[in-house]
């Protein structure tokens, strides 16, 4: 998230994209916390939150993150898409209030979501079971009511996992 990309790093332009239209965001941050911390430090609209339990897996990074929602709605985008433009969260705020509504490209959903409370509240009820994998966010939405919206952003759906996928983001940008 580090990584250079425009004219800051993958993780700045992400969190810019979503400042466009949201008051203020709550980072989640683990692996490489300092560095994040740092990073966004004397942003006054950017709420860092420390998920010292990320290994855990990204269940308990959304945890950290609902916890500290105040929102009737909200946004839940990943750190590591920062061709996502502000125009995919604004098509998402336009559509009716449901517990869910989540963008898809050519059939395939992907991110940001907009969120309910609701969802929030059934995120932080969702307690992993000991010896039992962990919950997901798809075991959570699986039992409310969701939207797709069709978007005409294939970004919504490309993430950075690899070195590959950091130098076509690259390579896209131009």
């Amino acid at each position: 998230m580090t990584l250079p990309f425009g004219e800051g790093t993958v993780i700045e332009a992400c969190v810019q994209a979503a400042l466009e239209v949201c008051g203020r965001v709550i980072l989640v941050v683990g692996f490489r916390a300092g560095e994040l911390l740092e990073l966004f430090r004397s942003r006054d609209r950017v709420l860092p939150v420390l998920n010292e339990r990320y290994a855990d897996g990204m269940f308990s990074s959304i945890r950290c993150g609902a916890a500290r929602v105040r929102s009737q709605r909200f946004y839940l985008s990943l750190g590591d898409m920062p061709r996502v433009v502000p125009g995919v969260y604004r098509a998402l705020a336009a559509q009716p209030a449901v517990e869910a509504v989540i963008p898809k490209y050519h059939g395939k959903k992907g991110h940001p979501l907009l969120l309910s409370a609701a969802v929030a509240r059934a995120v932080l009820a969702r307690q992993p079971k000991p010896g039992a994998q962990e919950p997901t966010l798809r075991d959570v939405l699986a039992e409310l009511p969701t939207l797709t919206v069709p978007v005409d952003d294939p970004c919504i759906l490309h993430d950075i996992d690899t070195a590959e996928d950091y130098r076509a983001l690259v390579d896209a940008q131009g």
